[in-house]
């Protein structure tokens, strides 16, 4: 079970780098999964419900900073 935690973590710490590193800090600067590099969304979609991260309405989306 640990393993199952520790893999979640940090495919979620991979997917918020990702975001830092492109800068999508707000709907201006949002990218699609696609433009950052996230093939396998899961963890973004676990963000999202998280608050982490927010959508835009043309299925884009940025890191909530704050």
């Amino acid at each position: 079970m640990a393993n199952i935690v520790q893999m979640v973590a940090f495919r979620r710490k991979r997917v918020i780098r990702l975001f830092e590193r492109s800068k999508a800090f707000s709907a201006d600067s949002a990218r699609t999964l696609e433009e950052l590099g996230i093939y396998y969304p899961d963890a973004a979609f676990e963000l999202l419900y998280d608050n982490v991260i927010s959508a835009t309405g043309d299925g884009k989306y940025f890191l909530n900073r704050g």
